[in-house]
This record gives C-alpha cells, structure tokens and sequence, in this order.
C-alpha cells in the first residue's frame, strides 16, 4: 500500500433556511492507493508528518485553495480552509495568508480561516496577535469543530472570531434527543448573541436539516446538500 500525494476536494456549505450556498471548504485529502486502484481518502494527515512539512503544506493549501476558488466566478461565496496545527503558531502566518491572496487576487472578505477548537484556546500572544491582523484586513475566522473539545463558550469572546461550527459529533441524537437538542439551541443562542454565525458539519438527513432549521442554525455542510467534491465537479456545481 502506498501513498499518493494529497489533493485538495471542495465541500459545498449552504443555508439551513433557504438552501442558499454561501461558502465551500477546502478539505485536505491523503489518497490511498492499493494494487494500483485508489481504494479512499483520509481527511486527515498521516501521523508523525514532520511540522516543517506541514507548515510547507499549509502554506501550499491557502496558495491552492485561494488561486482555485478565483476560477469560481462567484464573488459571493467564502472559502474556507482549515489550518494546521503548526501553522498556527508559525511566525510567518500572516505572510503566508497574505501572500496566498495577493497572488490570487482573491479579496481577504471572501477567505475563512478554520481554526480546530482543540487548538484556538491554546494559541500564544503571537498568534493571537497574528489572527486579530488577519480581522484587521476583512479575514473570516472560524471556530471549527466545536464541540470535540467541549471548550468554554466564555472563552468565544476572547477570540476575534465571525462564526462557529458544530462538529458533526454534536449532532448525534438529533433530532430526537432531548439532551441534544437542548445544547443545539444553547450554543445557538449564545453564539448568536456575541454576534457569531453558526453553522453545523456532517448534515447527512433532512429530519436533522429540518430540525437545525427549528433551533435557528445558519449554515450546514453534509450529505444532504452534497459531499466533497474534486475541483471540475465543483465548478460545475457552481454554475447550477
């Protein structure tokens, strides 16, 4: 079994209420590829990948990312790319955003910076710094995978963020779990009221559409709109 060399799909994010596309990820795939034929992707990096390499290859994702959704000729839709873990500490963060932009064309309002939870509270004054300039110059900044680390949603305000989204976990028991609908609309509510957008990963069936729909939720991202998509796919998607 060997490794190819990652590729990057592009995963559609619509409005719960209207449908509407406002934003599409771009996911970092590592394919697998046995006797010849490529038998699945991981969504994640192989463990023990050097932290040079995957600060090289953050740097080669917003460059990617950033030159592609240019093609997309829709001004009106965000991408969104998740960081890694050593970037968000590099010193050469804000470098190599801006430098990601500036060779694309693409306008700092249309870009989401994804930054895991498990990682967002442990950031260092540099980093901290680093986020509140890339706010400075119209950067979207996203908590993502809320909900896997059960950070402190005190702990929102201290972060420079615009919105938050659900790890696909926290909809487990939705729609019919009281216990989890309760949290659904709790973490709603506040996030709406510190002025955050939110929105919901690992969408798969209409009854949790609806029900996210009911709790007030913004945006979701699943299955039930559509699954990560290669880049010819993606641009044919947009032009639906």
């Amino acid at each position: 079994m060997t490794r190819d060399a990652p590729v990057l799909d592009f995963q559609p994010r619509h409005g719960i209420r209207t449908g509407e596309l406002f934003a599409v990820e771009a996911i970092l795939r590592w394919p697998i590829r046995r006797v010849g034929a490529a038998i699945g992707g991981a969504l994640a990096l192989p463990s023990g990948t050097d932290r040079s390499l995957l600060r090289s290859l953050s740097g080669l994702v917003l460059q990617t990312a950033c030159a592609e959704a240019v093609t997309w000729q829709r001004p009106d839709i965000r991408l969104s790319v998740k960081l890694l873990g050593p970037h968000l500490s590099s010193e050469d963060l804000c470098l190599q955003v801006c430098a990601a932009l500036e060779e694309s064309g693409l306008p700092p309002e249309r870009l989401e910076l994804a930054i895991p939870e498990q990682l967002a509270f442990a950031l260092d004054d540099d980093a901290a710094s680093a986020f509140a300039g890339l706010r400075d110059i119209g950067v979207n900044l996203l908590l993502d995978e809320f909900g896997h680390a059960f950070a402190s949603l005190v702990a929102l305000r201290d972060l420079p963020l615009t919105a938050l989204k659900f790890d696909r976990l926290m909809l487990r028991g939705l729609p019919t779990d009281p216990d989890a609908l309760a949290v659904t609309r709790a973490v709603v509510e506040t996030s709406h009221a510190i002025g955050l957008s939110v929105c919901a990963d690992g969408v798969d069936l209409d009854s949790q559409r609806m029900t996210l729909e009911h709790l007030g939720m913004d945006e979701g991202q699943g299955t039930v709109f559509s699954p990560p998509l290669p880049p010819q796919d993606m641009r044919f998607y947009l032009q639906r």
